[in-house]
């Protein structure tokens, strides 16, 4: 196993543990949330200052997300540490750092990772500058603006639901050709996909894939269509106070507009039949 696919699978575990998500650790870290995607992935080593924070959100010991990265094991926290780490402010201001001094010890820890010589980083600084220089201009622009962090919500069902229940992707991979009317079984890549959030537009579960996962992790159908419709169509849910009507909106629903909407469901609602 490469040491990033260590680094994932352990993290992944630990925020199980937390009952948090994959954008609940990133904000915990202080880091953007495709950073921490990047860093699962392998694209980047995180430098000395991430895998501090890293550390910090993931209530580990010092040093443990390096550690798993050689090929060793996390040190969590436990009882006091625990609590007082889950207190304890992570974000960069919050350290007290100010942000340029938090910039020089990143860069200073990524050039000695990197084996960068003082006499090429007044170059890679030069690069470095045109390249933000080009983000601001193309932000004044209005042609790059940032990214909204992926949704995970079936991803996250999907995979607590498997661990929970002690299977493998392979295990749940058999026992989707089971299910009732199943031509074959869902396969082991595009499940661990899924559960990565990483499903191409292609690859995007239908209703024979949710059937199916419903069969085989004994899943509530209505909650796993919900959270598809989240993840993959920005489309949300809003269930009325006795829970006998549904309304559907596009992106999230604001407090106001939720009681908005329960009240119209209870004022619109069939009338029983007598």
């Amino acid at each position: 196993m490469e040491p990033s696919e260590r680094l994932d699978e352990a993290m992944n575990a630990r925020r199980l543990e937390l009952r948090m998500n994959w954008r609940q650790i990133a904000d915990a870290a202080g880091i953007s949330y495709t950073a921490l995607r990047a860093i699962r992935r392998g694209d980047y080593r995180p430098t000395e200052l991430t895998a501090q924070a890293l550390d910090a959100a993931l209530q580990w010991r010092p040093g443990s997300v390096y550690a798993v990265l050689a090929g060793g094991d996390a040190a969590p926290l436990a009882g006091r540490e625990a609590a007082q780490a889950s207190e304890a402010p992570r974000s960069i201001q919050q350290q007290g750092l100010s942000p340029s001094e938090a910039l020089r010890r990143v860069i200073r820890a990524s050039a000695l990772e990197l084996g960068v010589t003082p006499e090429s980083f007044a170059r890679a600084v030069e690069l470095a500058r045109r390249d933000l220089q080009e983000v601001e201009s193309s932000r004044g622009a209005g042609l790059a603006p940032d990214p909204a962090p992926a949704r995970t919500d079936l991803s996250d069902i999907v995979r607590e639901a498997r661990l929970a229940a002690g299977m493998s992707l392979q295990d749940v991979a058999s026992r989707t050709a089971e299910a009732p009317g199943a031509a074959a079984g869902l396969e082991v890549g595009w499940l661990d996909r899924l559960e990565r959030a990483e499903l191409a537009p292609g690859e995007l579960p239908e209703y024979p894939q949710l059937d199916a996962l419903v069969y085989a992790l004994h899943l509530d159908p209505a909650r796993l269509q919900e959270a598809a419709g989240v993840q993959f169509m920005n489309v949300y849910s809003v269930w009325s106070k006795d829970g006998q009507s549904r309304a559907l909106g596009v992106g999230p629903v604001s407090a106001e507009d939720r009681e908005k909407l329960e009240i119209l469901m209870q004022k619109y609602r069939r009338a029983p039949r007598q």
